[in-house]
């Protein structure tokens, strides 16, 4: 792989860049120079690209484990999700373009503090785990898309409630997402679920996003109403998949052996008693 000055690696490089394009979008939003905005948005949608693609050979040899890690490609897919939005003829450019303050609270974080990306195991290099990642990113950076959209609409700045339509479509992401989990864990450890941490957080996600499409049956749960719930719901998301794990987790001492405490045991009672003298 190719190595640069203080061992920085060529993806990280143009990941910075990548961020450096993103604020300074926002920058032009803020200044309400929205045609500028859009096109350093693409500048640096196309960096990150480069920089996702380049990850294929951080290992140096080709494989897909470091283009999924959620921390890099969770932003790529919400600038994607951006830039799709913008082209729609009847978005409002203005709160589209506001999506760059989720998105440069995603990035800024990452480059502050870099995450540790796993190495590839015999577990992960299938076809049901790189889907799985896909769609995992896709309906995450959704649901955060609707979560602002639902904000933007409280506050009266969006009339129309798009923020319904990205928490529809990632409903339907993030159910492909559990069933090729199903799969790759029925490869991988020979069983449909495991009840781990992220299983349950991914569980307690989908049940809360299926419970918000039920919203919909209910008389007087108007749009204001769903709006605060689709914000609610991508909070948890924020909360359960990227908040949590940046917490610093207690190292764990596992109990000693039964040979172990057979050792300690003989050591006590070989040692010779010392009687105390006056």
């Amino acid at each position: 792989m190719f190595q640069l000055p203080f061992n920085l690696q060529i993806y990280t490089l143009l990941f910075q860049i990548a961020t450096g394009f993103y604020c300074l979008g926002l920058g032009c939003y803020l200044c309400k120079s929205d045609r500028f905005a859009i096109r350093v948005l693409t500048c640096g949608w196309l960096i990150h690209t480069l920089s996702q693609l380049s990850r294929c050979w951080r290992y140096e040899f080709f494989s897909l484990e470091g283009v999924f890690n959620a921390s890099y490609f969770l932003p790529w897919c919400l600038a994607t999700l951006i830039l799709l939005l913008w082209q729609q003829k009847n978005a409002q450019h203005r709160i589209t373009l506001s999506a760059l303050i989720p998105l440069c609270a995603l990035v800024l974080p990452v480059l502050i503090w870099p995450p540790a990306c796993h190495h590839p195991n015999p577990f992960t290099p299938s076809w049901s785990a790189h889907l799985f990642f896909i769609f995992e990113g896709l309906s995450h950076g959704c649901f955060i898309l609707s979560g602002w959209l639902a904000i933007q609409f409280l506050r009266r700045r969006l009339s129309v409630p798009l923020f319904n339509r990205y928490a529809v479509w990632g409903f339907i992401f993030y159910s492909i997402t559990q069933l090729t989990g199903c799969v790759w864990t029925y490869l991988g450890w020979g069983g449909l679920f495991h009840w781990g941490t992220r299983h349950m957080h991914s569980a307690a996600l989908w049940c809360c996003y299926c419970s918000y499409l039920h919203m919909a049956f209910i008389k007087g749960f108007d749009q204001r109403k769903k709006a605060r719930f689709a914000l609610v719901a991508a909070t948890l998301a924020v909360v359960l998949f990227y908040a949590l794990p940046m917490l610093p987790k207690q190292q764990r001492t596992a109990p000693p052996t039964q040979q172990q405490q057979n050792s300690a045991l003989s050591t006590t009672n070989t040692t010779p008693h010392v009687e105390e003298t006056r």
